[in-house]
C-alpha cells in the first residue's frame, strides 16, 4: 500500500503542469522581405546585401565588400517602409525628406556573412541588424527629430517621474487578435493606439513614461498557440488529449488549473473586439477590459511602463490552419500576373491581393516577399 501511494504521488507530481518561459508561450512575429525581414517582438531590423562574384571582376573580397553596402542601403529601404502608426509610414514624414536622414540615425551591426560558391554564380551575402528601440534605436532618433517639427507631430511620451521604482515581476498586458478575422489583421507599427469600445483613448505614445518606451517602444507583437487560460497562469502549452482520462481525473488541468488564483499573474490578458485605423494598427477593448486596465495601470504602471504584448494571427503557412495535405503554394497577383510562392515565404503584410485555395486577402506593403524558399 505504501508503494502505491508513493507510485501516485510520483505521477501526480510529474504531470504538473510547467510553468513557461517567455519562449515557450510566445514566438516573434516576424515580416519578411525580398530585403531581409523585421522582428516586431525584439524590435530588430534585419536586411540583407547579395553581390556575385563574376559582377566584381572575380574577387570574393570585392563581393563580400559590395553585398555589405547593398544591406546598409536595404536596411534604409526597410526602415523607411514601416508604419509608425494609423496613417504615416517613415518614407510619408517631411514628404520624403526623413527617409535621406535616416541613414545617418541607423545603428546597425553585422549579423552573419556567408560565402555561396556550389551555385551556378557563386555569390557574397551579408546581413546586418538594426534596433528599433533603446538609446540608439531607430524611434529614440525618429523623436527627437520630430520634436523639431511641431507642425508634423504632437505625440510625444511622458517625463519620466522624479522618484520612480520598477518592479522586475510587475505584469504585462497581452491584447489577443486571434479571434479577429484574417482580412482584419491587426499591423505592427512603431505608435499603435488602444482604446475602449466607449471611444476613450487607453493606451498611447503620450500616455506612457520617457524610458519604458525608449527602452521597449509601445508593444511587442507575437504569434502564441497557448490559450488564453494558459497564458494567464503562464503554463506550457499541453495537448490534453494524449492523457488517459484517469489521469485527467487526478490532475484535472482544464479546470482547476484555470480557476483564477488570489495571486498576481504574470499576465493579464484581453480581447481585442476590432482594428481600427486606415492601416488597421490601431486596436479596440471592451470597457470592462479597459476599467480593469485603469486600476493595474494605477497599482502598477503596467500601461505608462509600456508592458503592452499583441498576438497576432501567425501568417498563413504558419502554426495555424495547415495540415499535411494542403497546397505549400499561395498564389501572389501583382500587375495581372499571378505568382506561386511558397506559403513559408508569404505574409499577409506584403502589399498585394493573395488568393488561397480561392479566398482573397488585402494586404499591404511595399516589398516583395521573399521568394528562396520556394519550392
Amino acid at each position: 500500500m505504501r508503494i502505491s501511494l508513493i507510485i501516485l504521488t510520483a505521477l501526480f507530481l510529474s504531470i504538473q503542469p510547467v510553468i513557461a518561459q517567455d519562449t515557450a508561450l510566445f514566438t516573434p512575429h516576424i515580416e519578411r522581405y525580398s530585403r531581409g525581414w523585421i522582428d516586431w517582438d525584439k524590435g530588430l531590423i534585419y536586411a540583407t546585401g547579395r553581390a556575385y562574384v563574376d559582377s566584381n571582376r572575380g574577387s570574393r573580397i570585392k563581393a563580400m565588400t559590395a553585398a555589405q553596402l547593398v544591406a546598409s542601403a536595404n536596411v534604409v529601404k526597410l526602415a523607411s517602409g514601416i508604419q509608425l502608426d494609423d496613417r504615416r509610414t517613415m518614407e510619408k514624414i517631411g514628404n520624403g525628406t526623413f527617409v535621406l536622414k535616416l541613414k545617418a540615425f541607423l545603428r546597425y551591426r553585422e549579423h552573419q556573412r556567408k560565402f555561396v560558391k556550389n551555385v551556378r554564380r557563386p555569390y557574397a551575402e551579408v546581413t546586418l541588424v538594426t534596433p528599433m528601440h533603446g538609446v540608439k534605436g531607430l524611434t529614440a532618433h525618429l523623436l527627437k527629430h520630430l520634436k523639431k517639427q511641431p507642425l508634423q507631430w504632437q505625440k510625444f511620451p511622458l517625463p519620466d517621474p522624479a522618484t520612480s521604482y520598477v518592479n522586475p515581476d510587475a505584469p504585462w498586458l497581452v491584447i489577443d487578435t486571434r479571434q479577429l478575422p484574417r482580412t482584419a489583421a491587426v499591423r505592427p507599427s512603431l505608435f499603435p493606439k488602444v482604446s475602449s469600445s466607449s471611444g476613450q483613448t487607453l493606451y498611447d505614445l503620450n500616455k506612457v513614461h520617457k524610458s519604458a518606451h525608449t527602452q521597449r517602444g509601445l508593444a511587442r507583437y507575437v504569434h502564441s498557440n497557448a490559450s488564453v487560460e494558459q497564458i494567464m497562469l503562464a503554463l506550457e502549452p499541453v495537448d490534453k488529449t494524449i492523457w488517459p482520462a484517469w489521469v485527467q481525473w487526478f490532475n484535472p488541468v482544464s479546470t482547476a488549473w484555470a480557476k483564477p488564483r488570489s495571486r498576481r499573474t504574470r499576465y493579464i490578458v484581453a480581447s481585442a473586439q476590432q482594428v481600427r485605423g486606415m492601416a488597421r494598427t490601431n486596436l479596440v477593448i471592451s470597457s470592462s477590459d479597459a476599467q480593469r486596465l485603469r486600476r493595474e495601470d494605477a497599482a502598477s504602471k503596467i500601461l505608462k511602463e509600456c508592458r503592452v504584448i499583441i498576438i497576432t494571427s501567425a501568417p498563413i503557412g504558419g502554426i495555424e490552419g495547415r495540415n499535411g495535405n494542403e497546397s505549400r503554394f499561395v498564389t501572389i497577383q501583382r500587375d495581372g500576373h499571378a505568382i506561386p510562392i511558397s506559403r513559408d515565404a508569404f505574409h499577409p503584410s506584403m502589399g498585394l491581393i493573395v488568393a488561397v485555395h480561392g479566398d482573397k486577402y488585402p494586404c499591404y506593403g511595399n516589398y516583395l516577399p521573399n521568394l528562396s524558399g520556394a519550392e
